[in-house]
């Protein structure tokens, strides 16, 4: 089946409006601002959750909300991945082992809902130190 000319003509029309009004939102709305912010608070209260549980990290590291949580062990981020799964958030792992796992929030993260993964992550921490 071929696709006429006009029809790309008004997919790609599609998709440039859809850029454009995202550009829009970007610049309106300073998301930049917004990520380093809620950025820089995440990875403080990270970084006091891992001045607790010295134990289990070795860093935290990120810029804005791209945020990595190394752990001393690939099982012991093995084991904090599970348990922030299931308590219901989601983490990404590193290639080939969960040395580090990154959180990756959207930029429309609330700061309740910040403190709410930090919650659950306390929670992991704790069942875990007390399996090491």
């Amino acid at each position: 089946e071929k696709t006429s000319v006009a029809g790309l003509t008004a997919w790609n029309s599609l998709a440039c409006s859809a850029a454009i009004a995202a550009i829009n939102v970007t610049l309106r709305d300073r998301l930049w601002e917004q990520a380093n912010a809620k950025g820089n608070y995440f990875i403080s209260q990270l970084k006091e959750l891992a001045a607790e549980f010295p134990q289990i990290y070795k860093e935290i590291t990120g810029m804005g909300l791209l945020i990595g949580q190394h752990f001393h062990t690939p099982e012991i981020g093995y084991r904090v991945a599970a348990g922030l799964f299931k308590r219901g958030v989601l983490v990404s792992g590193t290639l080939t082992n969960a040395h580090t796992v990154r959180f990756e929030p959207p930029l429309v993260i609330t700061f309740t809902q910040i403190d709410e993964v930090l919650n659950r992550l306390k929670d992991t921490l704790d069942d875990l130190s007390r399996s090491l």
